[in-house]
């Protein structure tokens, strides 16, 4: 049961790399909107977002947010390391692509891992055999 655990830290990140992926193309295709202000993806203790994100269900009809902190652990915040345009736009389309770049291979990485992991456990599972 231990090796099973051992791949869980992967599957946190495909989520976390998945999700910056989409932060990053929103940054992207908002690159010619006068005022918009590029977000960044932050990686949050469970600790730290609980005392920051208090959610209270308040409607019946909502989705039950007991626990989120725990199992995403991540939030948006507004990227203000860039100088803003003329605009108010401080996107930078080169350095966008640039972090998108690095969030793929990042990605593509612990999805090997996570791969590799899978096929091992299900060799184990078919007793050494091809499986078929």
């Amino acid at each position: 049961m231990s090796d099973l655990l051992s791949v869980a830290p992967f599957h946190r990140s495909l989520d976390y790399h998945a999700k910056r992926h989409n932060v990053l193309a929103s940054n992207i295709a908002n690159v010619n909107t006068p005022g918009f202000r590029p977000k960044e993806l932050l990686r949050v203790e469970a600790e730290e977002l609980k005392t920051t994100l208090p959610l209270v269900r308040t409607e019946h009809e909502h989705f039950n947010v007991g626990g989120f902190g725990e199992v995403h652990g991540m939030t948006v915040v507004p990227d203000e390391s860039n100088i803003g345009g003329l605009d108010g736009n401080n996107v930078s389309l080169e350095r966008e692509m640039s972090k998108l770049e690095a969030n793929d291979m990042r990605f593509q990485t612990a999805a090997k891992i996570v791969s590799r992991h899978l096929g091992m456990l299900r060799y184990a599972a078919n007793d050494g055999g091809s499986g078929g």
